[in-house]
């Protein structure tokens, strides 16, 4: 998942350690946003966020950072003044996110692999949206192709939308009535139940839903990368069994 769910912990990593997204601007956003809800000025978290680059970011230009800088820093203060308007946290801090089994039957019931696993993971996408938007409505209004991706199939632009139809057909899902929406709302939500699943990792997360079905699905003895294992001899995820070898 390209989402950062937990911005403080994300910005704290960063300055601690130089942890840093696949794409910079991210975590640069989060650090930003930390600072100022920390309390510090606009030059305090512009030269932050320039101590940062200089340590960490290889090749890094002061000049031209500048501008993207000044950038983030304004629209993130812009973001706060918004979110305390609506009454909502300023920092978005999300730490797990639990599955019930009364859900997840509910998937099991389609009788579809692909079509399981879109499900589960709009499922996934509809909670992490009313935790972030502070709502109960189970909109899903990301990108299709990081949908998709976080299935872990390789589905074409017309096969996508024909999932999309089905699941809308059996009822699970429901489409925005604006034309030109391609927004969807999850309808099988069902928070008052035992939870089946509690997800605190997202990175492949649809290896959760595939262990719940029964697929052996271990976790590398070494980083604990969750894996498709091939035998129960395996132990390490590909990285990991590189480094052993070499």
């Amino acid at each position: 998942m390209k989402m950062i769910l937990n911005e403080r912990k994300h910005a704290e990593e960063a300055l601690a350690y130089g942890k840093m997204d696949k794409k910079p601007t991210r975590t640069l956003v989060c650090i930003a946003k930390l600072g100022l809800e920390q309390g510090q000025s606009i030059d305090e978290v512009h030269n932050v966020l320039h101590q940062f680059m200089s340590k960490y970011y290889l090749n890094y230009n002061a000049v031209h950072w500048d501008s993207f800088f000044h950038r983030v820093i304004h629209q993130a203060a812009c973001y706060f003044k918004t979110r305390e308007k609506a009454g909502k946290s300023r920092l978005i801090e999300i730490d797990d996110i639990s599955i019930t089994y009364t859900e997840l039957l509910r998937i099991k019931e389609l009788r579809s692999k692909r079509l399981e696993k879109l499900a589960f993971v709009l499922l996934v996408y509809s909670k992490i949206n009313n935790r972030i938007h502070e709502s109960n409505v189970y909109w899903v209004n990301n990108v299709w192709s990081e949908i998709y991706s976080d299935t872990g199939m390789a589905v074409s632009k017309r096969d996508q939308g024909l999932l999309v139809h089905k699941l809308i057909q059996s009822g699970l899902l429901k489409e925005s009535k604006r034309v030109d929406s391609t927004n969807v709302q999850v309808l099988f939500a069902q928070e008052e139940d035992d939870v089946a699943i509690k997800l605190i990792c997202f990175d492949d997360f649809i290896l959760e839903y595939l262990r719940w079905t029964g697929e052996r699905i271990k976790n590398c003895t070494i980083c604990g990368k969750r894996l498709i294992a091939k035998s129960n001899r395996q132990k390490y995820c590909k990285e990991c069994r590189n480094i052993q070898r070499s």
